[in-house]
């Protein structure tokens, strides 16, 4: 099972893609930082913004991130397909079990070391050009933490998200196999489900099962803030482990359907 997580790793870090939309993230993030630095300086030339209240939250480009680790998840099944690789790799012996989750393995390291990428861009990124903090001071509204743990916890929510989006994605590539239709159902959830959950907002007051529905999940990153409010006015609230556990509970669900369809899969018509 290892050398076939190894063969899968080289194949998708051999992509010069794989490493550019690495690159794009980190450019992306000083780009962004230079933004807010020209938006906050004052006449005198100093920077308003402390670099913590940047970095805290990543630079808010952890939809950058994800919709990089999206496509890399689209691409790693159905271009087995449209190549017609895919009669070759099931004549190894593995099982197309073992083949399917070796590349969810690779999609989950590719996010790992991609949120990696991030953490460190976004802190370097926000000390150099806005105005610097230690990162051990605390945050205010984050509940006493220091910014390397808020930023820690966003990370590792939004890994959590990533985990969902990698089944997702999956699923639709395996049992479509068309990257572009998977791509867009990833960008779909990506993007749209927030204007699903302003939907959903209005109806679960009255059909509170309704705030158990996975677009909700998606909103896991908004529960590390200190909001005590939310509780009791927002008729959806789950608190964080609440989300976490849907999430895992989700994902674990569409991928054992994505292993059934892709064992029954006819690999003859790719």
């Amino acid at each position: 099972m290892s050398e076939l997580i190894k063969n899968e790793w080289e194949k998708l870090i051999k992509k010069k893609s794989s490493w550019i939309m690495w690159l794009i993230l980190v450019v992306l993030t000083f780009a962004i930082t230079l933004l807010v630095r020209s938006t906050t300086k004052a006449q005198s030339g100093e920077v308003m913004m402390k670099a913590n209240d940047l970095f805290a939250s990543l630079t808010e480009m952890t939809s950058f991130l994800n919709l990089f680790v999206v496509v890399v998840a689209a691409s790693i099944v159905a271009e087995e397909f449209s190549r017609g690789t895919i009669k070759f790799l099931l004549i190894r012996p593995f099982t197309r079990s073992q083949i399917l989750l070796s590349k969810f393995i690779v999609c989950v390291i590719y996010s790992v070391i991609g949120t990696i990428i991030l953490y460190l861009s976004s802190l370097i990124s926000a000390n150099l050009l806005l105005s610097s903090q230690s990162p051990l001071a605390v945050v205010k509204g984050y509940h006493g933490w220091n910014a390397l743990t808020v930023a820690g916890a966003y990370a590792g929510a939004n890994l959590l998200l990533l985990l969902l989006y990698i089944t997702i994605t999956l699923f639709i590539s395996a049992a479509i196999r068309s990257q572009s239709l998977a791509v867009g159902v990833g960008l779909g959830v990506l993007f749209g489900s927030s204007i699903i959950n302003s939907f959903l907002n209005v109806v679960i007051p009255k059909y509170q099962w309704l705030k158990w529905n996975p677009f909700n999940m998606l909103n896991i990153k908004n529960t590390i803030m200190e909001n005590k409010e939310a509780a009791a006015s927002y008729p959806g609230y789950l608190n964080f482990w609440q989300m976490a556990g849907g999430i895992l509970v989700y994902s674990i669900a569409i991928y054992l359907v994505m292993q059934l369809l892709f064992k029954k899969r006819d690999v003859s018509l790719s």
